[in-house]
């Protein structure tokens, strides 16, 4: 995933592309889709302006709006920045609100806790370490408040829609992706529990992640590569209609009764895996494809 580039730089082979992933900064990794993909056209034209920590405007291409950070493009690189300028509605008024500078004395430190957030990020890349299948974060090193990673030449969605990959890539892709995650998760079980041994792994956080909903999610997207269907036809969300924490319930998420590894998939929505291991374990044993 390393050599994917921006305009111009050569395709990969299909058998040898990979969905990207990224981490958040509650150390969960989700399959990443095009920021920003879902939004409205002229979503990005709109923003009036955009502040970095210095409080001067960015002037970079901007391929990513998120709650607290935004993605610019930068040469070969996509570089995460946080969000601290944006346009809030008060009443029937648009009102510009610029975070770049520090806190007046007794106000609430905004700034801060975006840079603390990114900060945090580059901490969860650092002990995961470099490893195949995850995205590499090349500034892990560095003090500024901001993430280099490459630029993903296209995300999952659009390569779906023009390239459907046979079987046996699908099976190669989903071990990829589950070795991956059983990596990811594993620094958390062998080094951390010794620090804090009454720590439930496979419970919630308080945001309402666990190794059980990076499960989950990930059974999403093997539902998107297996049945190529793009959009909004599986979305694995851990939030109810009152926008409270919960599972998902199943009537919620697509049939697998005719989907090739339905039966997977259907363990990865149900918490029929204790661990991305197992997961991991299962997809080696199904029976090689041509």
């Amino acid at each position: 995933m390393e050599d994917d580039k921006a305009d111009g730089v050569r395709a990969r082979e299909q058998d040898n592309w990979t969905p990207p992933t990224k981490s958040s900064a509650s150390g969960h990794i989700v399959a990443e889709e095009a920021l920003g993909s879902d939004l409205p056209q002229g979503y990005f034209t709109s923003i009036h302006f955009i502040a970095t920590l210095n409080g001067t405007t960015v002037t970079d291409k901007v391929i990513g709006i998120g709650g607290t950070n935004i993605v610019l493009q930068r040469g070969e690189y996509a570089i995460k920045i946080p969000r601290l300028s944006r346009i809030t509605q008060v009443g029937d008024t648009a009102v510009s609100i610029d975070q770049s500078r520090p806190p007046q004395e007794g106000d609430f430190d905004y700034r801060g806790v975006l840079i603390r957030a990114l900060q945090n990020e580059k901490d969860i890349y650092r002990r995961i370490g470099p490893h195949e299948g995850v995205t590499p974060c090349y500034n892990v090193s560095s003090t500024p408040a901001a993430l280099q990673m490459p630029l993903m030449g296209e995300d999952l969605h659009r390569h779906l829609a023009q390239n459907r990959p046979g079987r046996k890539t699908q099976l190669a892709w989903l071990r990829r992706l589950a070795g991956t995650l059983a990596h990811i998760h594993y620094p958390l079980s062998a080094r951390d529990r010794g620090r804090c041994p009454s720590w439930d792994l496979e419970g919630p956080d308080a945001l309402g992640y666990s190794i059980l909903s990076d499960i989950g999610q990930l059974g999403a997207v093997m539902f998107l590569i297996v049945t190529g269907r793009t959009g909004r036809t599986c979305q694995f969300h851990l939030e109810d209609d009152n926008g409270d924490v919960a599972w998902p319930s199943r009537d919620s998420l697509p049939p697998t009764d005719d989907v090739w590894l339905g039966s997977v998939i259907e363990k990865c929505w149900t918490r029929g895996f204790k661990s991305a291991g197992h997961l991991a374990l299962e997809l080696e044993q199904v029976k090689d494809v041509e």
